[in-house]
């Protein structure tokens, strides 16, 4: 569809893939509602844009996602893409991962978009037509080190996108799912083990295959995607070529280990460093 004069809503909007998305949306017309927590950063992002709404919104309360879903109609009158983007993201050893942990990352992860969708959907069906796009990782099949509660939601949020994918399917409303790979950002991850940077488990002594997997990509790289996946829905969309090989290499279990297993040395080669 056309996305001229369309509501978009980005959840995650405050940096990252979300505000590169909002600057995206905005660019080719679209009419964007901006959510997270801080409405300070919202409102710097929303004056820089032609059309822009500000909600803000903690979704690590699933009830706030229904209400931002309730404001955008409220305000904007419809809407016709949810990209459900913002994260919970925790790096931890698996060992070390708290009850507390695994319950924050799902209830941002996979109990915001589930209400937010399931609220869109009543929505979108009066309107006749809609698109959630939910953004998964493929960090799930992969198993990557010291992400266990944000890969494990993850996985979850893809079983829910490709569970609506069939039940829904009919209803006029397009589910796409999009794996970004690594994405460069300047949010850093909460951290249980120290401040940890963006190639945290990527050294260059890495095979090709693991250094293309891992390296980090460009936000505005995504958003470009994203506005293209809005215009032409898809079931799965991938950041790129290498995050597809990935993923595909992933379902090979000795390739799969030998990829993540090699991900945590390097993890645990840069945290004694350092300790030192």
């Amino acid at each position: 569809m056309l996305l001229k004069n369309k509501v978009v809503l980005i959840t995650g909007a405050s940096s990252g893939i979300g505000e590169a998305a909002a600057r995206a949306f905005d660019k080719v017309g679209a009419r964007v509602v901006l959510v997270a927590r801080r409405k300070e950063k919202l409102d710097a992002i929303a004056s820089t844009l032609k059309d822009a709404l500000v909600i803000p919104a903690d979704l690590s309360d699933p009830s706030e996602a229904v209400r931002m879903i309730d404001e955008t109609v409220e305000k904007a009158g419809r809407i016709d893409v949810l990209i459900n983007n913002a994260a919970a993201i925790i790096v931890s050893p698996s060992e070390d991962v708290s009850a507390d942990d695994l319950l924050k990352a799902f209830r941002t992860n996979l109990l915001s978009p589930v209400a937010a969708a399931q609220h869109a959907l009543k929505l979108m069906q009066k309107q006749g037509s809609g698109h959630i796009i939910n953004i998964g990782s493929p960090g799930y099949m992969m198993g990557i080190p010291f992400y266990a509660s944000y890969v494990c939601s993850k996985a979850a949020l893809s079983a829910w996108t490709r569970t609506i994918q069939a039940e829904w399917a009919g209803s006029g409303i397009h589910i796409s799912e999009y794996f970004p790979g690594y994405i460069s950002t300047d949010s850093k991850p909460e951290s249980r083990i120290g401040e940890v940077e963006q190639d945290f488990l990527m050294e260059q002594k890495q095979n090709f295959i693991t250094r293309t997997f891992a390296k980090p990509k460009k936000a505005e790289d995504v958003a470009a995607q994203l506005v293209r996946l809005a215009l032409k829905p898809r079931l799965l969309a991938y950041s790129g070529f290498g995050v597809k090989i990935g993923a595909y290499i992933s379902n090979i279990s000795s390739f799969r280990l030998s990829i993540a297993k090699q991900m945590a040395e390097t993890a645990r080669k840069k945290l004694v460093k350092s300790e030192k």
